[in-house]
């Protein structure tokens, strides 16, 4: 009987098809979830950016019911031994403890400028909730991204001999009058009533001080001077051009320079003249004065919100909410938000309109 022949076991294994096949099912399966993920990361950061600028906003406030105002953006002080003024401080200094960052501003001798020797180490810390985790120009060095509301400009410490001048964010002299005064004259009745100062005051949140008894210049808010609510005005925004300048050795939270602490609005008045017809609000949030205008530009040039969220960037209001505002809100609604006293401009050509949750 002829032996019967068993069939030969193959071993089983992929061809190559197979294989080519299998990689490119697993990379069109990546390239799928990739920009899901790219995307969730991205939803992430932008709420740590969110949430810190909460935790800025609300502890502002928290200044303002402990010292019974709301703090100075930046301080300035005098060396009698030099006769020249020192950069003392900014408004992260009174946060910070409200920040569990207290370490920092304990350490911190406020009658002395940030080059003292006590105080240049600490201005040079990187405190994480200063910095939104989007800002890709952190160094790690004394960073800040986020900056308080200055309004429509701020003050100088002399303008044709006259003290405690405020000036847009151009450094034009600013005639909110539209008197035809505007520091040019150490008259203090020459600019009648309201004065300049008076509308300045009403047109922004923070305001440079001095520190100390040179010279004294007081400029502040408190809860009931925000007459036109919390929940309507700006405290805090957004600007990744703020802070930290490479460029300059003493550039960073802590120093007092206008353009690294807060943020302006433009200038609504043709030539910084405010007289009757000279006023468009229009140029609020427009040029180079327009939110996310100052992207391109270098570190501590552009004192304008910027963020590079697209379309607009995260402010917080007094009453302790952040909210997205877009890129393209309308000039006089801008301009509103900012004025914790708008509606006393009314009278004036600076009046400004009645803004609502819906304008924005």
């Amino acid at each position: 009987m002829p032996r019967r022949q068993t069939p030969i076991d193959k071993r089983g294994g992929y061809t190559v098809i197979e294989l080519l096949v299998s990689i490119a099912v697993i990379s069109i399966l990546i390239a799928l979830l990739l920009p899901a993920v790219q995307s969730a990361r991205a939803a992430a950061r932008r709420t740590q950016c969110k949430n810190n600028l909460r935790n800025i906003g609300l502890a502002l406030v928290q200044v303002a019911e402990t010292q019974g105002r709301f703090p100075a953006s930046g301080n300035y002080g005098w060396n009698a031994s030099t006769s020249s003024g020192q950069n003392h401080h900014t408004w992260v200094l009174d946060v910070l403890p409200y920040l569990e960052h207290a370490s920092n501003s304990d350490r911190w001798d406020k009658d002395r400028p940030i080059t003292d020797p006590q105080n240049e180490p600490l201005m040079h810390s990187h405190v994480p909730v200063l910095t939104c985790p989007d800002d890709i120009s952190v160094t790690g060095d004394g960073d800040l991204t986020y900056v308080v509301n200055g309004g429509i400009g701020f003050t100088v410490r002399y303008h044709n001999g006259v003290r405690d001048c405020p000036v847009d964010q151009d450094w034009k002299p600013l005639d909110l009058n539209g008197n035809g005064f505007a520091c040019s004259s150490s008259n203090p009745n020459a600019d009648g009533y309201p004065t300049d100062k008076d509308h300045f005051w009403k047109m922004g949140m923070f305001f440079l001080e001095t520190w100390g008894d040179w010279e004294i210049t007081r400029r502040h808010h408190r809860f009931g001077s925000v007459t036109d609510g919390l929940s309507n005005t700006i405290l805090a925004s957004e600007n990744v051009r703020a802070g930290r300048d490479p460029s300059k050795a003493n550039q960073t939270w802590a120093n007092p320079n206008p353009y690294g602490h807060s943020f302006y609005i433009g200038n609504p008045c043709e030539n910084a003249d405010c007289s009757p017809g000279n006023v468009d609000y229009n140029r609020s949030n427009a040029g180079k004065h327009a939110i996310n205008s100052g992207l391109a530009s270098p570190e501590g040039s552009s004192p304008v919100p910027n963020a590079f969220h697209p379309g607009g960037v995260h402010m917080a209001f007094g009453d302790g909410r952040v909210q997205f505002i877009s890129e393209t809100i309308s000039g006089p609604v801008y301009a509103a938000l900012a004025s914790p006293q708008g509606g006393r401009l009314s009278r004036t050509p600076l009046a400004q309109p009645i803004v609502g949750d819906g304008d924005y």
